[in-house]
């Protein structure tokens, strides 16, 4: 025979009673440590309402390129290994790397970081371009260049062909100063004839001793003596500034103007 089916209440009943049973249970089986950390857990939650809102970055700026230079105070962000020993950070000093610069102590290292020496090397650079530079110019614009020494007697005979050399320039420089005041003498000789064809044809020369005062020292100026006019004071003679009316008072002649203003 079938068996009936048990009614609902009953069945609401064991259903109840099984939970309870099944909840004891399992209360029994933890262990206090669990209710401890489960206790924890419940004390350590923030009840803050408001959300954390991070700042919003003003571009995108990836791990390696962050927005302010680390600072060596502080411990580095990220560690690549375990931190090198006296030892090996020496023996990197003294390594040659490829395609790097030269190790500490080495002489290409000294040569190559030495400040004085690279300020010598450069002055003597410079001092010697600018000695050859003389030294060419005057070989090519002296005309006593059969007078100079060999350069063989440099070798053999260094003190004499330097006193030799020193005799020559002083030639050379005698010779290119009187090329320049005989230069400056044309030149003044030919102001003067400029000057006297102006005044002999009557034309102005208020700017001509200006270049003359430049080339040469300027000619004295001829001062001719002006008698001055005899007057008669019971007629005297009304200055050009001013003139008599009809009512016989002086009146300053009136200033000429353009177009009323100046």
């Amino acid at each position: 025979m079938a068996s009936a089916p048990m009614p609902r209440a009953l069945v609401r009943l064991s259903s109840a009673h099984y939970l309870r049973t099944s909840g004891a249970l399992f209360s029994l089986r933890s262990t206090p440590a669990q209710l401890l950390f489960r206790r924890n857990y419940a004390a350590a939650k923030n009840d803050d309402s408001k959300p954390r809102v991070l700042e919003k970055p003003d571009k995108f700026r990836p791990p390696s390129h962050p927005a302010r230079i680390p600072s060596s105070r502080k411990r580095p962000q990220y560690t690549y290994g375990p931190r090198l020993t006296d030892e090996e950070l020496a023996t990197q000093k003294r390594k040659q790397y490829p395609n790097m610069m030269p190790p500490e102590g080495s002489f290409m290292h000294w040569f190559l970081t030495n400040r004085m020496l690279h300020v010598y090397i450069s002055l003597g650079v410079l001092f010697s371009l600018a000695f050859y530079v003389f030294l060419m110019n005057f070989l090519t614009s002296t005309p006593y260049r059969d007078l100079l020494p060999e350069r063989s007697e440099l070798l053999t005979h260094p003190l004499r062909s330097l006193h030799q050399f020193g005799q020559v320039y002083k030639m050379h420089a005698e010779h290119v100063s009187q090329e320049t005041a005989e230069k400056r003498k044309r030149k003044v000789e030919d102001v003067d004839k400029r000057a006297e064809f102006r005044r002999a044809h009557g034309i102005d020369e208020e700017n001509t001793s200006l270049l003359r005062g430049w080339l040469g020292e300027p000619h004295e100026k001829k001062t001719e003596v002006v008698e001055p006019e005899v007057q008669d004071a019971q007629s005297p003679v009304a200055k050009e500034e001013q003139f008599r009316d009809f009512e016989g008072k002086q009146q300053r002649r009136p200033v000429k103007k353009w177009l009323g203003i100046w």
